[in-house]
């Protein structure tokens, strides 16, 4: 054995020495060994080697252990009812062992996790159990298995299932009824880094583990406190998602017990966002399991009850007050923010507002049953709250109609557009003229404040919407046209607008692929000219304009003609071509450095090489719509072991051909 290992061997039995005078010199002296390089890289060789004959970092640990155990003895038989002054020096001396205890395994496992999971653990479980030590340092072995052992993945494949569980069980209690020292909050955080260790490193859960937390969300609502409920919702949410799929039945009446006394704590507590974010998760969560793919009725799949659905209007009434609230906040803020809602919460709304509209049911009485408890019901008589709700698409329209203010306007923009791209068939046929009359009036103020991306990804939906249904009355159809024509032009008017300009050429291109209106000349004079330069939004509507219209063969030019000495009329596939490829390049062509933007734009994956080879073909649209159908992956020619680098240099070479060959034609 080395001599600085020596050192080390009898200092750590001196910890274990009867006098306390003797201890207390020698940990000063410990503190300074397993510090020391030479000994450091000593007891890491030994550790990584396994030997147990040698002295490693494991050993040290438990004379470590022993000494604790000594000096908490005598802390256990102290006295009772000493002075201020005693009490201060063995509350110091608590805090010096605790300290003692984290510093060495930060040493231990500073390079690399060299002590032993199950010596930790075993440690610290120990620990927490006692009811003296517990209280003494409960805190610190806690901060040191979420730190030191639940952040370290190979700790988590250490830990048995059977550990696992009683982690859980033994936090989850601790959590339900904290000792005086011990901060909920980590103790939270504890349970959701074991959540997480349970689902992923176990099996055969069971879901009696749900238990507790429906009583730590009903004593979340008796205490009016939310400490830590953030995390306690993220691991709930954690278990759910593990146990839906075996548990389902179980998950969903868990909901019904749960879900009202979650409304509550949203209504009654002051909420920070962290807690909002999981507790829409939480109700995002329990619509998947229970409405799989929107399913509104058990023959779809769906798993009711009349608890659920009372829960459902209620969320409905509690999200649009919600709504209405941040954008209040949003108006009168000083500074600026976000006109914008999150998407988990349109997206929550979204899925909420399919459940709960219907063609029949205008408005409906809801009894806000969540904000009387049982016991007040029981003691007090107490009678629910009782609310009417107005429901179906004319609330959509309402809001967008009654204010001109961006923060109340954009919200319900972004729920009427993601309930359509969820649920289009949510979306009633007599619906459609007066949607798409309101956002038609909305569109021509895009110069005023930021909805217009808004209202032009709504119109893309509806444009989406309206095209996959075959149902339409003649005069229904008649009317639409109409509106869809005005909107064409305003949209096509916009396509210059770098800012907006995704966002117009794509409701363009969902208006084409609709087949909603008939493509005019004027918009494939759009990719011959300066109005718009070649990007990505212009190429996918390109792409879908060739797919679905025939090019003509000529376009009134003029400006093109002049910029060529050549005396023959160019065809229209041959002037998209040129704007594709010579983009602001024609008159110094051979003296620029810079490559043209066909070159380093951004555009998908081979849609520019299809659209050049499609116009070189007579039937520009079956060539379109044969490649669209043929899989990117055939592309390879597997007989050929093709790599995406040989892919790569293909299209590039597609493109510098093309150059070559057009611009003797077209560059004089």
């Amino acid at each position: 054995m080395s001599l600085a290992l020596n050192d080390l061997l009898i200092c750590c039995r001196q910890l274990e020495h009867d006098r306390a005078t003797e201890r207390r010199k020698e940990v000063e002296k410990f503190k300074r060994l397993i510090r020391d390089p030479e000994t450091v890289q000593h007891l890491d060789r030994h550790s990584d080697s396994k030997q147990g004959k040698y002295l490693n970092w494991d050993a040290v640990f438990r004379f470590l252990q022993k000494y604790v155990q000594k000096e908490t003895e005598c802390l256990r038989t102290a006295k009772a009812g000493v002075s201020a002054s005693t009490q201060a020096t063995r509350q110091k001396k608590m805090q010096e062992i605790s300290s003692l205890v984290k510093y060495f395994i930060k040493c231990a496992n500073k390079r690399a996790p060299r002590l032993k999971c199950q010596e930790l653990l075993s440690y610290i479980m120990d620990t927490v159990k006692d009811s003296f030590n517990g209280t003494v340092y409960g805190a610190d072995c806690s901060n040191i298995l979420l730190k030191d052992i639940l952040s370290v993945r190979k700790y988590w494949c250490e830990i048995t299932q059977q550990q696992w569980l009683e982690l859980f069980s033994v936090y989850f209690n601790l959590y339900l009824k904290p000792a005086q020292d011990i901060n909920r909050v980590l103790v939270a955080r504890i349970i959701h880094a074991v959540a997480r260790g349970c689902c992923s490193q176990t099996d055969g859960l069971n879901s009696k583990l749900l238990d507790f937390f429906s009583k730590a969300i009903h004593h979340a609502r008796q205490e009016k406190s939310s400490a830590g409920l953030n995390h306690i919702l993220a691991a709930f949410v954690i278990f759910l998602k593990t146990l839906a799929v075996n548990f389902r039945i179980c998950v969903c009446q868990l909901g019904d017990e749960v879900l009202p006394t979650l409304l509550y704590i949203w209504t009654q507590h002051r909420l920070n966002d962290c807690l909002k974010e999981v507790i829409i998760e939480l109700f995002q969560l329990q619509i998947y399991i229970r409405h799989p793919k929107g399913a509104k009725t058990q023959e779809k799949g769906a798993y009711e009850s009349n608890k659920w659905k009372s829960i459902l209007y209620n969320l409905y009434d509690l999200l649009i007050n919600e709504i209405s609230h941040i954008g209040s906040r949003g108006k009168y803020s000083s500074g600026s923010r976000n006109v914008a809602v999150k998407e988990n919460l349109i997206d929550l709304m979204a899925d909420i507002c399919h459940q709960v509209f219907n063609e029949d049911t205008r408005s409906l009485e809801i009894s806000q049953s969540y904000a009387i408890t049982q016991r007040e019901l029981n003691d007090y008589g107490a009678t629910c709250k009782k609310r009417k709700i107005e429901l179906g698409w004319d609330v959509i329209k309402d809001h967008l109609q009654k204010s001109q203010n961006d923060f109340d306007l954009v919200p319900w923009l972004q729920i009427a557009t993601q309930l359509i791209s969820k649920y289009p068939s949510s979306l009633p046929n007599y619906e459609l003229s007066p949607l798409l009359m309101i956002l038609y009036q909305l569109l021509p103020q895009q110069r005023h404040g930021e909805r217009t991306p808004y209202v032009l990804r709504c119109l893309v939906e509806l444009a989406s919407c309206q095209g996959k249904k075959s149902d339409l009355e003649s005069s229904q159809k008649s009317d639409l046209l109409k509106l869809w024509t005005k909107i064409w032009s305003i949209t096509f008017r916009g396509i210059s607008s770098e800012r907006i300009q995704a966002e117009n050429f794509g409701l363009l291109g969902a208006i084409i692929q609709g087949g909603l209106i008939e493509v005019d000349r004027e918009f494939w004079k759009s990719f011959t000219g300066s109005a718009c330069r070649p990007s990505c939004p212009a190429v996918c509507c390109l792409t879908l304009a060739l797919t679905t219209c025939v090019v003509p063969e000529t376009v009134k030019t003029g400006v093109e003609q002049n910029t060529c000495e050549v005396n023959r009329s160019f065809s229209l596939k041959e002037l998209i071509m040129k704007w594709l490829l010579f983009y602001q390049l024609e008159d110094d062509f051979e003296d620029s450095t810079e490559p043209p933007p066909v070159l380093h734009s951004n555009f998908p994956h081979l849609a520019l090489e299809k659209i050049l080879v499609s116009l070189t073909v007579k039937n520009s649209k079956a060539a379109m719509n044969f490649f669209q159908r043929v899989p990117e992956w055939s592309y390879s020619l597997e007989v050929n072991n093709t790599t995406k680098m040989q892919r790569s240099l293909c299209s590039q070479t597609l493109k510098n051909c093309f150059f070559r060959q057009l611009s003797t034609r077209w560059i004089s």
